[in-house]
C-alpha cells in the first residue's frame, strides 16, 4: 500500500464513469469510480492512493477522509 494522500473532488462525469481530485498541492488527478469505495460528492474530502498507469497519474482506492465521515452520519 503507497502513501495516502488527501484531496477533495472537483469534477464527476457518471456518463465516463470517472472524475477528478484536486490534492493537496493544486495538482488535478483524475480517478475511476469503480475505484471509489464510499458514496461520493462534488467537493468531499478524500485520501486517495496514486497510481502511475498508461495514461498518466491516477487517483485508486479513493475513500471519504475520516472527518468527511463524521460529517455525513450526523446528518
Amino acid at each position: 500500500m503507497g502513501e495516502l494522500r488527501k484531496g477533495y473532488v472537483t469534477q464527476i462525469d457518471f456518463e465516463y464513469g470517472q472524475g477528478i481530485i484536486t490534492d493537496e498541492n493544486d495538482q488535478d488527478i483524475h480517478f475511476r469510480l469503480d475505484d471509489v469505495s464510499d458514496q461520493i460528492s462534488l467537493n468531499s474530502k478524500i485520501v486517495f492512493e496514486i497510481e502511475l498507469q498508461a495514461c498518466g497519474l491516477v487517483a485508486v482506492n479513493v475513500n471519504l477522509a475520516v472527518e468527511e465521515m463524521k460529517v455525513n452520519t450526523l446528518t
